[in-house]
C-alpha cells in the first residue's frame, strides 16, 4: 500500500497511556497523540483499507451504575441530552462507547440515546454486559468516522456528474451469514445538477454523508478502470487504550467472513497479534479458521487473497501456517499493517456465536 507515517515517539505514546490510566474521574477528554498516514489507492482497483486513528474523544469518563443497556455517569460528567444522539442537520455524527477497562475493554457500543446523567448504547447482540461492566470501569465517547469526514468533498476519489459511479466506497456486509460476500452498500461523490453530495447505488433520492465506518472493520475503496492512483491522507487520534474486534459465526454450520482490521497505527506480526488464541485451529493441514490476506500492489477489481494463513496445533506445531507451504511456520511474518483490511473466514460450527480477539498496542507497555 507504499504507506507512510509520522505519528508518534514510543516513548511520548508511553507517556500519553501513563497519564490516560492513573485515574479516570468526572469529566476529562485527554490529549491523545495524533497520527497521520497516507495510503495509496490504487488506480482501476480495489484497495482493502482500514481506520488506524480515532476522532477526537467527546467524553471519558466512569460507570457509576449500569442497568440493561443504559449506563449512569458520574453526575460531574456534564452531558446535555441528546448531545451524542445523530440528529442531522444539526448533528451530523453517530457516537460509539468503548470501554477502556474492566471486561468490556476494547468492546464498543453505539450510542442511541443520552440524557444528562445516562448514555444508553446498543448491545448488538452483547448479552452479558450486566455482571461485566461494573462501577468504575472507564470509557469513552468518540464520534465514528463517516463519508463526509474521510473524505471531505470528495477527497482523493474520482467523482461524477451523472449517476454512474467513478470511484465508489463499498461497505462490508456486517450481519449476512456466508463468505464471498457482496456489499452491504456502495456510494460515490457526485458533482452533478442539485449536488454535490454523497448518493448511495440505488437511490437517487437522498444525500448520504454521515454514514459511518465501523473501527475495527474494513471497507474498499474502488477506483475506476483506466485511472491513476491517489493519496489518502489519514490524520486522527492513536488508540490509546485495548482494541476487541468480533469474529462471528452468523449461521449454523455455515462458514463466515468477518470483514475486519486492527485498528492500531503499529505493524504486528502474526503471533504478536495474539489472533490465535481465539480461533479454531487445525491438527491436519486442512485448513479451519482462515486469514485471508489482500497486496494492496495488484491491481484488480473484486480481487482474491494473494496469502491465506491459519493456525495449526499438529505434529511439529504449534504455528501459523500459510496455504500452499506446509515447510515453514510464518509466525513471525508482519502481517498486520496500519490502514490494512482483512477477512477472517470463520469455519462452520453447530451454532451461532462470537468469539472476542482484544489487542493491546505493544506501545501501551512499561
Amino acid at each position: 500500500m507504499n504507506f507512510r507515517h509520522s505519528f508518534l515517539s514510543l516513548l511520548g505514546c508511553l507517556a500519553a497511556s501513563s497519564a490516560l490510566l492513573t485515574g479516570v474521574q468526572a469529566q476529562t477528554v485527554t490529549t491523545d497523540p495524533v497520527g497521520a498516514i497516507t495510503l495509496t489507492l490504487k488506480g482501476g482497483s480495489d484497495t482493502h483499507i482500514s481506520l488506524p486513528f480515532h476522532r477526537p474523544v467527546a467524553l471519558e469518563t466512569q460507570v457509576s451504575s449500569l442497568s440493561g443497556n443504559v449506563i449512569t455517569v458520574s453526575a460531574a460528567a456534564n452531558i446535555t441530552g441528546n448531545q451524542f444522539v445523530y440528529s442531522s442537520p444539526s448533528q451530523t455524527n453517530t457516537y460509539y462507547l468503548q470501554f477502556t477497562t474492566g471486561n468490556r475493554a476494547g468492546m464498543y457500543y453505539t450510542v442511541t440515546a443520552n440524557d444528562a446523567s445516562t448514555i444508553t448504547i446498543n448491545p448488538n447482540g452483547d448479552a452479558g454486559l450486566d455482571g461485566n461492566v461494573i462501577t468504575g470501569d472507564t470509557f469513552r465517547v468518540i464520534p465514528f468516522w463517516t463519508l463526509n469526514t474521510l473524505f471531505p468533498n470528495g477527497q482523493s476519489l474520482y467523482s461524477t456528474t451523472t449517476l454512474t459511479p467513478q470511484s465508489s466506497i463499498l461497505l462490508p456486509p456486517g450481519s449476512t451469514p456466508g463468505i464471498n460476500l457482496s456489499a452491504a452498500g456502495i456510494y460515490y461523490y457526485y458533482t452533478g445538477s442539485g449536488g454535490p453530495g454523497w448518493l448511495k447505488l440505488g437511490d437517487t433520492a437522498a444525500f448520504h454523508p454521515d454514514v459511518i465506518f465501523p473501527p475495527d472493520s474494513l471497507f474498499v475503496v474502488r477506483h475506476p478502470l483506466s485511472s491513476a492512483d491517489t493519496q489518502l491522507v489519514l490524520v486522527g487520534n492513536v488508540p490509546m487504550s485495548a482494541q476487541a474486534v468480533i469474529l462471528n459465526n452468523l449461521q449454523s454450520n455455515t462458514p463466515q467472513d468477518n470483514a475486519i482490521a486492527l485498528p492500531v497505527p503499529i505493524s504486528v506480526t502474526l503471533a504478536g497479534s495474539g489472533l490465535s488464541t481465539v480461533l479454531t485451529s487445525t491438527t491436519t493441514l486442512t485448513p479451519k479458521d482462515e486469514l485471508l490476506v489482500f497486496d494492496p500492489s495488484v491491481v484488480a477489481q473484486n480481487k482474491s487473497a494473494t496469502a491465506i494463513y491459519y493456525y495449526y496445533t499438529g505434529s511439529g506445531g504449534p504455528g501459523w501456517l500459510k496455504l500452499g507451504d506446509t515447510v515453514n511456520f510464518h509466525d513471525s511474518d508482519v502481517i498486520f499493517q496500519p490502514g490494512f483490511g482483512y477477512v477472517l473466514r470463520r469455519a462452520a460450527q453447530p451454532s451461532p456465536g462470537s468469539n472476542v480477539w482484544t489487542f493491546v498496542p505493544p506501545y501501551l507497555t512499561p
